[in-house]
């Protein structure tokens, strides 16, 4: 992990991409960052990672208001202060505990592909200490981190694939797209628990919606050779493929909650939780 954090900086450094704030990046490059300053940045994370986002912003009032658990005191309302307020780990997880016996997907688990459709912001993580140093940056440098299910994700990656894309900070204008397949393990018992499966692409373009063309900087037909790439150890590349569980999925449009947990694959992100807010 030392060494991956060392290449990161050291290719950043040797691009000058962290030595001045976005507004001078752009000012020199219209924003657009190198193929090398991009592997570097991306290549220790995978798809979901980061750290909680510092421009949070609670849920609309209005969709609070129809939720049944939306006063004061109630799981939801407890995990969404302590999130806000910046508390400690251990106290957002317990938060996260209280919450996911309610998990509502459980009432409807067929609209699984509809309840992950669309556009996600990453609010909140923890246990990723191993993942991009980059994504720990403080602002204006870090970037914000996306994920992308369904009919976004079909029109930017492909069809039947997941998508995350980093973007702002010292990305400026241009997003890192890392992609992959996703399938669930068991459709019918639980399809909420999804594999990632190959091919990996790691891209550099816009924002969705741009129409910007994008660049693959690596692409990787197995996890093994994703991961070598990524500088993972011989036990990470020999790992079986990563399980995404989502454990709590809120079913209401724009403002839902998602929970998801990695539960195996990669040993460096194994254990990492994130909580994804709905756009």
């Amino acid at each position: 992990i030392a060494t991956t954090t060392l290449f990161t900086f050291a290719c950043l450094a040797y691009q000058g991409q962290a030595l001045s704030p976005p507004s001078q990046k752009r000012a020199n490059n219209n924003g657009d960052i190198s193929r090398r300053s991009a592997i570097g940045i991306a290549l220790s994370g995978l798809i979901g990672a980061s750290q909680t986002s510092q421009q949070f912003k609670v849920v609309d009032p209005a969709y609070a208001a129809d939720d049944v658990q939306a006063a004061a005191g109630d799981p939801r309302s407890n995990l969404l202060r302590a999130i806000q307020q910046k508390k400690p780990q251990a106290e957002v997880i317990q938060a996260i505990d209280k919450l996911v016996p309610f998990n509502p997907a459980k009432q409807n688990p067929s609209t699984w592909k509809e309840d992950l459709d669309g556009e996600w912001k990453l609010i909140w993580s923890a246990n990723d200490e191993n993942f991009s140093p980059l994504l720990r940056l403080p602002k204006p440098f870090k970037p914000d981190s996306y994920q992308y299910f369904g009919k976004p994700a079909s029109i930017e990656v492909g069809e039947g694939r997941v998508a995350q894309g980093l973007t702002n900070g010292i990305f400026g204008n241009s997003q890192l797209w890392l992609s992959s397949g996703i399938e669930p393990i068991s459709p019918s018992e639980n399809p909420f628990i999804l594999e990632i499966e190959p091919p990996f692409r790691l891209q550099l373009g816009g924002r969705p919606g741009t129409g910007k063309p994008k660049k693959t900087l690596v692409e990787a037909g197995n996890d093994a050779d994703f991961r070598k790439v990524n500088a993972r150890s011989t036990e990470a590349q020999q790992a079986g493929k990563n399980i995404y569980e989502q454990v709590y999925v809120e079913q209401k449009g724009k403002g839902s909650l998602r929970i998801s947990k990695i539960t195996d694959g990669d040993p460096v992100i194994v254990g990492a939780i994130l909580i994804h807010e709905k756009l």
